[in-house]
Protein backbone atom coordinates (compact mmCIF):
# COMPACT_ATOMS: atom_id res chain seq x y z
CA UNK A 1 0.00 0.00 0.00
CA UNK A 2 2.95 2.78 0.80
CA UNK A 3 4.36 1.50 -2.28
CA UNK A 4 1.00 2.47 -4.71
CA UNK A 5 1.25 5.98 -2.48
CA UNK A 6 4.41 6.83 -2.96
CA UNK A 7 3.88 6.23 -6.81
CA UNK A 8 0.63 8.35 -6.87
CA UNK A 9 2.60 10.81 -5.10
CA UNK A 10 5.49 11.07 -7.48
CA UNK A 11 2.67 11.16 -9.82
CA UNK A 12 1.21 13.97 -8.56
CA UNK A 13 4.37 15.93 -8.32
CA UNK A 14 5.08 15.10 -11.62
CA UNK A 15 2.20 16.53 -13.04
CA UNK A 16 2.01 19.73 -11.33
CA UNK A 17 5.60 19.87 -12.37
CA UNK A 18 4.55 19.36 -16.18
CA UNK A 19 1.52 21.74 -16.14
CA UNK A 20 4.39 24.68 -14.55
CA UNK A 21 6.84 23.75 -17.38
CA UNK A 22 4.15 24.22 -19.90
CA UNK A 23 2.93 27.66 -18.18
CA UNK A 24 6.24 28.59 -18.25
CA UNK A 25 6.63 28.27 -22.23
CA UNK A 26 3.63 30.08 -22.70
CA UNK A 27 4.84 33.15 -20.88
CA UNK A 28 7.77 32.68 -22.61
CA UNK A 29 6.61 32.74 -25.71
CA UNK A 30 4.15 35.37 -24.73
CA UNK A 31 7.33 37.93 -23.58
CA UNK A 32 8.57 37.16 -26.71
CA UNK A 33 11.76 39.75 -27.72
CA UNK A 34 13.46 41.52 -30.66
CA UNK A 35 16.90 42.10 -29.86
CA UNK A 36 19.20 44.80 -32.14
CA UNK A 37 22.76 44.93 -31.02
CA UNK A 38 26.17 46.48 -32.11
CA UNK A 39 29.38 45.64 -31.01
CA UNK A 40 32.24 47.46 -31.24
CA UNK A 41 35.61 47.29 -29.12
CA UNK A 42 34.90 48.13 -25.66
CA UNK A 43 31.71 49.59 -26.58
CA UNK A 44 28.15 47.71 -26.62
CA UNK A 45 24.65 48.45 -27.22
CA UNK A 46 21.74 46.03 -27.18
CA UNK A 47 18.05 47.63 -27.27
CA UNK A 48 15.46 44.48 -26.50
CA UNK A 49 11.78 45.10 -27.07
CA UNK A 50 9.68 42.94 -25.46
CA UNK A 51 6.31 41.51 -26.55
CA UNK A 52 4.23 43.58 -23.62
CA UNK A 53 5.76 46.79 -25.17
CA UNK A 54 8.57 46.91 -22.29
CA UNK A 55 11.87 48.01 -23.51
CA UNK A 56 15.69 47.34 -22.10
CA UNK A 57 18.10 49.46 -23.53
CA UNK A 58 21.84 48.77 -22.42
CA UNK A 59 24.85 50.55 -22.99
CA UNK A 60 28.33 49.49 -21.98
CA UNK A 61 31.72 51.59 -22.52
CA UNK A 62 34.74 50.45 -20.70
CA UNK A 63 38.19 51.29 -21.01
CA UNK A 64 41.69 49.47 -21.16
CA UNK A 65 42.63 50.54 -17.59
CA UNK A 66 39.29 48.92 -16.22
CA UNK A 67 37.21 51.14 -15.08
CA UNK A 68 33.74 50.90 -17.10
CA UNK A 69 30.31 52.50 -17.33
CA UNK A 70 26.86 50.70 -17.53
CA UNK A 71 23.44 51.81 -18.35
CA UNK A 72 20.22 50.59 -18.59
CA UNK A 73 17.31 52.42 -19.99
CA UNK A 74 13.87 51.17 -19.15
CA UNK A 75 10.89 51.73 -20.59
CA UNK A 76 7.58 51.41 -23.17
CA UNK A 77 7.73 51.83 -27.27
CA UNK A 78 5.81 52.36 -29.52
CA UNK A 79 6.34 50.47 -32.76
CA UNK A 80 4.86 50.22 -36.26
CA UNK A 81 6.18 49.28 -40.21
CA UNK A 82 8.54 51.92 -40.51
CA UNK A 83 9.41 53.56 -37.03
CA UNK A 84 10.29 52.87 -33.86
CA UNK A 85 10.09 55.31 -30.40
CA UNK A 86 10.96 54.89 -27.24
CA UNK A 87 9.54 56.58 -24.37
CA UNK A 88 12.37 56.16 -21.37
CA UNK A 89 10.98 56.31 -17.36
CA UNK A 90 14.01 54.91 -15.50
CA UNK A 91 17.96 54.19 -15.61
CA UNK A 92 20.02 52.35 -14.23
CA UNK A 93 23.59 53.42 -14.16
CA UNK A 94 26.77 51.15 -13.00
CA UNK A 95 30.10 52.66 -12.66
CA UNK A 96 33.27 50.28 -12.09
CA UNK A 97 36.54 52.46 -11.10
CA UNK A 98 40.06 51.34 -11.92
CA UNK A 99 41.41 52.85 -8.81
CA UNK A 100 41.10 50.09 -5.69
CA UNK A 101 40.83 53.08 -3.40
CA UNK A 102 37.22 54.47 -5.43
CA UNK A 103 34.19 52.30 -5.01
CA UNK A 104 32.16 50.83 -8.10
CA UNK A 105 28.63 53.01 -7.84
CA UNK A 106 25.31 51.76 -8.83
CA UNK A 107 22.17 53.99 -8.98
CA UNK A 108 18.55 53.79 -10.02
CA UNK A 109 17.25 56.69 -11.38
CA UNK A 110 14.48 58.92 -13.19
CA UNK A 111 15.05 59.26 -16.93
CA UNK A 112 15.78 63.05 -17.63
CA UNK A 113 19.33 63.90 -16.93
CA UNK A 114 20.93 65.37 -20.06
CA UNK A 115 23.99 63.39 -19.95
CA UNK A 116 21.58 59.83 -19.66
CA UNK A 117 19.23 60.54 -22.68
CA UNK A 118 19.11 58.60 -25.79
CA UNK A 119 18.47 58.50 -28.83
CA UNK A 120 13.85 57.80 -29.10
CA UNK A 121 13.02 58.06 -32.63
CA UNK A 122 14.38 55.50 -35.14
CA UNK A 123 13.12 55.00 -38.63
CA UNK A 124 13.22 50.97 -39.86
CA UNK A 125 15.34 50.04 -42.88
CA UNK A 126 15.20 46.70 -44.54
CA UNK A 127 17.83 45.24 -46.99
CA UNK A 128 18.44 41.42 -47.95
CA UNK A 129 17.96 39.90 -44.13
CA UNK A 130 18.78 42.48 -41.97
CA UNK A 131 16.78 44.90 -39.77
CA UNK A 132 18.12 48.11 -39.25
CA UNK A 133 17.14 51.02 -36.51
CA UNK A 134 18.70 54.59 -37.83
CA UNK A 135 18.21 57.98 -36.49
CA UNK A 136 18.90 61.31 -37.75
CA UNK A 137 20.09 62.30 -34.34
CA UNK A 138 23.96 62.03 -32.39
CA UNK A 139 23.20 60.53 -28.96
CA UNK A 140 26.25 59.02 -26.94
CA UNK A 141 28.58 60.97 -24.95
CA UNK A 142 30.50 58.22 -24.45
CA UNK A 143 31.39 57.64 -28.62
CA UNK A 144 33.63 60.08 -30.32
CA UNK A 145 32.16 59.46 -33.74
CA UNK A 146 29.94 63.08 -34.22
CA UNK A 147 28.32 61.26 -37.25
CA UNK A 148 24.46 60.04 -37.37
CA UNK A 149 23.45 56.50 -38.13
CA UNK A 150 22.53 57.50 -41.73
CA UNK A 151 26.36 58.57 -42.28
CA UNK A 152 28.00 55.80 -40.49
CA UNK A 153 25.51 53.21 -42.63
CA UNK A 154 26.82 55.47 -45.84
CA UNK A 155 29.99 55.05 -45.04
CA UNK A 156 30.01 51.16 -44.26
CA UNK A 157 28.23 51.06 -47.54
CA UNK A 158 30.10 52.70 -49.50
CA UNK A 159 33.07 50.91 -48.57
CA UNK A 160 31.43 47.53 -49.41
CA UNK A 161 31.12 46.28 -45.86
CA UNK A 162 27.14 46.11 -45.39
CA UNK A 163 25.60 44.34 -45.16
CA UNK A 164 27.94 41.76 -43.93
CA UNK A 165 29.47 44.18 -41.70
CA UNK A 166 27.85 47.04 -39.61
CA UNK A 167 28.70 50.23 -38.20
CA UNK A 168 27.89 51.80 -35.10
CA UNK A 169 24.10 51.15 -35.18
CA UNK A 170 21.63 49.06 -33.98
CA UNK A 171 20.87 46.51 -36.36
CA UNK A 172 19.27 42.56 -36.00
CA UNK A 173 19.34 39.34 -38.51
CA UNK A 174 16.28 38.38 -39.41
CA UNK A 175 15.04 34.70 -38.16
CA UNK A 176 13.94 33.90 -41.62
CA UNK A 177 17.64 33.90 -43.60
CA UNK A 178 15.29 33.21 -47.00
CA UNK A 179 14.61 36.55 -46.58
CA UNK A 180 16.50 38.95 -49.71
CA UNK A 181 14.40 42.55 -49.59
CA UNK A 182 16.41 44.65 -52.68
CA UNK A 183 18.16 47.95 -51.92
CA UNK A 184 15.99 50.62 -51.96
CA UNK A 185 17.22 53.95 -51.72
CA UNK A 186 14.18 55.63 -51.75
CA UNK A 187 13.44 54.34 -48.13
CA UNK A 188 16.56 56.63 -46.74
CA UNK A 189 15.86 60.22 -46.55
CA UNK A 190 16.37 63.10 -48.99
CA UNK A 191 19.00 64.67 -47.94
CA UNK A 192 20.82 61.45 -47.10
CA UNK A 193 20.53 59.76 -50.00
CA UNK A 194 23.53 61.40 -51.74
CA UNK A 195 26.08 60.67 -49.40
CA UNK A 196 25.07 56.34 -50.64
CA UNK A 197 27.60 55.86 -53.92
CA UNK A 198 25.57 54.62 -57.11
CA UNK A 199 29.28 53.19 -57.96
CA UNK A 200 32.86 53.44 -56.50
CA UNK A 201 35.03 56.64 -57.30
CA UNK A 202 38.24 55.94 -58.71
CA UNK A 203 40.94 58.28 -57.72
CA UNK A 204 44.98 59.11 -57.99
CA UNK A 205 47.30 60.49 -55.62
CA UNK A 206 48.32 63.80 -57.05
CA UNK A 207 50.56 65.53 -54.57
CA UNK A 208 51.86 64.37 -50.78
CA UNK A 209 53.20 65.97 -47.91
CA UNK A 210 55.19 64.46 -45.26
CA UNK A 211 54.30 65.03 -41.36
CA UNK A 212 57.23 64.92 -38.35
CA UNK A 213 56.00 64.47 -35.05
CA UNK A 214 57.79 63.59 -32.00
CA UNK A 215 56.95 60.22 -29.82
CA UNK A 216 55.79 61.52 -26.59
CA UNK A 217 56.79 57.39 -25.70
CA UNK A 218 60.15 57.54 -27.19
CA UNK A 219 61.50 60.83 -27.12
CA UNK A 220 64.30 59.39 -29.38
CA UNK A 221 61.81 58.43 -32.18
CA UNK A 222 59.62 60.11 -34.47
CA UNK A 223 56.09 59.95 -35.80
CA UNK A 224 55.89 60.39 -39.59
CA UNK A 225 52.30 60.14 -41.40
CA UNK A 226 51.38 62.16 -44.74
CA UNK A 227 48.97 64.31 -45.92
CA UNK A 228 47.68 62.96 -49.32
CA UNK A 229 46.22 65.27 -52.36
CA UNK A 230 43.61 63.45 -54.80
CA UNK A 231 42.43 64.80 -58.16
CA UNK A 232 38.43 64.98 -57.37
CA UNK A 233 36.43 67.02 -55.55
CA UNK A 234 32.90 68.35 -55.10
CA UNK A 235 32.34 68.26 -58.76
CA UNK A 236 33.55 64.57 -58.73
CA UNK A 237 31.13 64.03 -55.59
CA UNK A 238 33.48 63.65 -53.49
CA UNK A 239 32.83 64.44 -49.56
CA UNK A 240 34.20 64.87 -46.25
CA UNK A 241 34.29 61.90 -44.84
CA UNK A 242 34.83 59.35 -47.63
CA UNK A 243 36.87 56.54 -47.43
CA UNK A 244 39.94 55.32 -50.24
CA UNK A 245 42.31 52.70 -50.71
CA UNK A 246 44.73 51.01 -52.20
CA UNK A 247 43.78 48.27 -54.44
CA UNK A 248 46.37 46.24 -52.59
CA UNK A 249 44.83 47.08 -49.09
CA UNK A 250 48.06 48.45 -47.66
CA UNK A 251 47.11 51.97 -47.37
CA UNK A 252 44.14 54.13 -47.05
CA UNK A 253 42.65 57.61 -46.68
CA UNK A 254 39.58 59.46 -44.64
CA UNK A 255 39.02 62.67 -46.58
CA UNK A 256 38.86 65.67 -44.06
CA UNK A 257 38.80 68.55 -46.55
CA UNK A 258 37.27 69.02 -49.90
CA UNK A 259 37.50 71.64 -52.52
CA UNK A 260 35.63 71.68 -55.99
CA UNK A 261 38.50 70.10 -58.28
CA UNK A 262 40.94 68.33 -55.30
CA UNK A 263 40.69 66.73 -51.90
CA UNK A 264 42.93 66.15 -49.18
CA UNK A 265 42.74 63.14 -46.58
CA UNK A 266 45.53 61.23 -44.00
CA UNK A 267 45.94 57.94 -42.82
CA UNK A 268 46.38 57.50 -39.22
CA UNK A 269 48.97 55.01 -39.48
CA UNK A 270 52.25 56.00 -39.11
CA UNK A 271 55.93 55.32 -39.95
CA UNK A 272 54.60 53.23 -43.52
CA UNK A 273 56.38 52.68 -46.41
CA UNK A 274 56.29 55.50 -49.06
CA UNK A 275 55.93 52.51 -51.76
CA UNK A 276 52.43 51.99 -50.47
CA UNK A 277 51.06 55.96 -51.84
CA UNK A 278 53.41 57.32 -54.81
CA UNK A 279 51.94 59.91 -56.28
CA UNK A 280 49.60 58.18 -59.37
CA UNK A 281 48.97 55.49 -57.20
CA UNK A 282 45.16 54.70 -57.27
CA UNK A 283 42.74 54.60 -54.91
CA UNK A 284 39.25 53.76 -55.02
CA UNK A 285 35.92 54.08 -52.35
CA UNK A 286 35.75 50.39 -53.02
CA UNK A 287 37.60 47.67 -55.18
CA UNK A 288 35.48 44.42 -55.59
CA UNK A 289 31.92 44.60 -57.04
Amino acid sequence: MKIVLKALILLFILSCSNKQSSETKKNAIKIDTISYTYHGFNHHRKLELLSNKDFIRFESVASCFGDARIEKHFGKYELTDSTLTLNPEKVELTVYSSFPEEKDRKDTLQYGADSLKINTSFQIFEWKNKEYLLSEKYDSLRNYDFRNDYEKFAYYYNIGEEPNVSGKYLTRIKKDTTINIAWNINKIPKEYQNDFLKKPISVKIVDRKKIVEKDDYDPGSELVSWYIKIDKGKEDGIKKGFHFTTEDDEYFIDIDSVQSKVSFGKCYIYNMDEQYFRIGTEMRTKWKQ
